[in-house]
């Protein structure tokens, strides 16, 4: 089986560079690499034309369509066994590929392969959050409908594009919602998702006990264009559920997802650091709406009343104190190894 690793650019200049020797580094060499870049403004297209390398497939485009519809441009340009999906400011680790592709060999069902990963700031070296294994020591097989704690990590995993992995024959609908008037350029936070939930309601998933992705903030998308948050995170995730997982035979996985979503308050201060304050409230107002036992959680109370009360000015200081001055210290140990090409 062959990897087609899709990397969807859009002003990329500075982290690029990093992100693809991350890849062409790894000791698995059957892949292509899939660029789509999305009408650039800065040098992007000059670096990644700069690497010659005939696995890597660049195309060009002047018209910006944005992430959505840039990244379904990767889906259709792809001829791999294995859907590999990957972001422009990312770092891989040393395995990654091998350990995807060998856990699609693990049973014939296997339609999807997540991971744990971790964010960082300034240094890969200190990570500030992480999304963990479900088992630390092995990989996992998991379905659908084994628990809701197992649904809801395998979901929360999915939340970041890069180092997920689709079995390319199970593939049935394309990135984003298109059932939307707008068309899919509106589903930022749940585009990539849309095919991954699709395969996993269907097929087994495998949950890699090895962190492969290093998912790097300061260019993140969240933080950098504001518009993302137009049309409400929440709302996005609840629609996907809603849209995907409607037949009553996936009463339970609906439910799950739609409460766990609900209970997202760590969420509401991303939007309110870097949305729009009417956002914030927006949210809050959809948290109660979808789980009204919110209204008895002091969590819910705690960062609602901080979102609202404080400064945005102030509260980007405690956020970025708290995560690598606190949340670091109780991460567990995590072995990640890089290397240059």
């Amino acid at each position: 089986m062959k990897l087609s690793i899709l990397i969807p650019t859009y002003n990329g200049s500075q982290t690029i560079t990093r992100a693809l020797q991350s890849i062409l580094s790894q000791n698995f060499s059957d892949y292509e690499i899939i660029i789509c870049d999305d009408g650039s403004t800065d040098n992007t297209v000059e670096i990644i034309k700069s690497f010659q390398d005939q696995r890597i497939k660049f195309f060009e485009f002047t018209q910006n369509v944005g992430y959505a519809k840039n990244l379904q441009r990767c889906f259709e340009k792809a001829f791999g066994d294995i859907i590999f999906l990957f972001s422009q400011d990312d770092i891989l680790a040393q395995g990654a590929l091998q350990k995807t592709y060998n856990a699609f060999l693990l049973a014939d069902d296997i339609g999807a392969v997540t991971r744990p990963y971790f964010w960082f700031d300034q240094d890969i070296k200190k990570p500030v959050r992480a999304v963990l294994p479900l088992d630390k020591n092995q990989n996992t097989i998991v379905s659908i409908f084994d628990s809701a704690k197992i649904f809801n990590q395998v979901m929360w995993s999915s939340g970041q594009l890069s180092g997920l992995a689709l079995k390319r024959e199970f593939l049935k609908i394309p990135v984003g919602d298109e059932s939307r008037t707008t068309g899919v350029r509106d589903e930022c936070f749940t585009a990539h998702i849309y095919p991954f939930l699709d395969i996993f309601k269907n097929h087994q998933c495998v949950f890699l006990n090895d962190y492969t992705v290093a998912v790097s903030i300061p260019t993140s998308q969240s933080r950098t264009h504001a518009e993302i948050y137009d049309i409400s995170p929440t709302e996005s995730w609840m629609k996907m559920y809603r849209a995907l997982l409607a037949e009553e035979k996936f009463k339970k996985p609906r439910a799950w997802g739609i409460n766990q979503m609900a209970k997202n308050y760590v969420g509401l201060v991303q939007i309110r650091n870097y949305g729009k304050y009417r956002y914030t409230l927006r949210e809050i107002w959809l948290m109660i709406k979808y789980r009204w036992q919110n209204l008895f959680s002091p969590q819910f109370w705690f960062f609602s009343l901080l979102c609202v009360l404080t400064p945005r000015f102030i509260l980007r200081k405690l956020t970025d104190w708290y995560k690598t001055k606190i949340n670091s210290r109780f991460l567990p140990e995590i072995k990640f190894d890089y290397k240059k090409k």
